[in-house]
C-alpha cells in the first residue's frame, strides 16, 4: 500500500511540473503577415547548433565595465571551419541587470542572422541564417539563449574598452582568427536596436 501511495504522489510531481513549466516557455516564431507558434524541438535543435559552432575564445577580462562603458558598438571578421563571418555586436547597459544585446551575423555566402537579447525586458528574437521567419523567446528559452550567447561579445575583449575605441585587433585561438574594429564606446544607440 505504501509504495502504492508513493508511486501516486510521484506522479502527482511529474504532472504538476509538466504544468507549471509549460507557462514558462513561451516560444512563437513572428512572420511579416501573421504570428504561427513555434516547436520548443525547433528552439531547442537552432540553440544545440549554435552551441556548436559558436566562438570559444578565451577572454582576459570578462567582467567588472565600472559603469563607465554605457554603449558598445563594433564589428568582427573571423574565419572558423574554413567558413567566414562578419559579425557587429551593439550592447547597451553591458554587465547591469538591463543589458541588451544585439548580433548582427552575415556569413561569406550572404545568408544572414540577427539575435537580439533583451536583458532588460528578459525576452529576445532570432532569425537564422536559414529562415525569412523571426522567432519570438522569453522565460526559459530567453534564459537558455543568454546563458548561451548573452556575454559573447566579451571573447573580443582584448584590454579595457575605451582603450579598443579606434584600434583594430587580430586575435588567433586554434583554428580560428578575427579582426575586431570599428570599436565605438558610449555613443548612442537607439532603444529600437533591441527590440523587433
Amino acid at each position: 500500500m505504501d509504495k502504492v501511495l508513493l508511486l501516486l504522489v510521484v506522479a502527482g510531481l511529474v504532472v504538476g511540473v509538466a504544468l507549471v513549466s509549460g507557462p514558462l516557455m513561451e516560444t512563437k516564431t513572428v512572420s511579416p503577415e501573421e504570428p504561427q507558434e513555434q516547436t520548443e524541438e525547433r528552439l531547442s535543435e537552432d540553440t544545440q547548433q549554435d552551441q556548436e559552432t559558436d566562438v570559444t575564445y578565451e577572454q582576459k577580462d570578462r567582467t567588472d565595465l565600472s559603469g563607465n562603458v554605457r554603449t558598445l558598438d563594433f564589428k568582427v571578421e573571423e574565419t572558423r571551419d574554413d567558413v567566414s563571418y562578419t559579425h557587429r555586436f551593439r550592447v547597451k547597459h553591458p554587465d547591469t541587470e538591463d543589458e541588451d544585446v544585439r548580433i548582427d551575423s552575415t556569413r561569406d555566402d550572404g545568408a544572414e542572422r540577427t539575435i537580439i537579447l533583451s536583458g532588460s525586458r528578459d525576452e529576445g528574437w532570432v532569425n537564422e541564417f536559414s529562415s525569412s521567419e523571426w522567432t519570438y523567446f522569453s522565460g526559459f528559452a530567453f534564459t537558455r539563449m543568454w546563458q548561451n550567447r548573452g556575454k559573447w561579445y566579451l571573447v573580443y575583449k582584448e584590454e579595457e574598452w575605451q582603450e579598443m575605441e579606434g584600434k583594430e585587433f587580430t586575435i588567433e585561438r586554434k583554428s580560428r582568427t578575427a579582426r575586431v574594429y570599428n570599436i565605438r564606446v558610449n555613443r548612442d544607440i537607439p532603444n529600437s536596436v533591441f527590440s523587433r
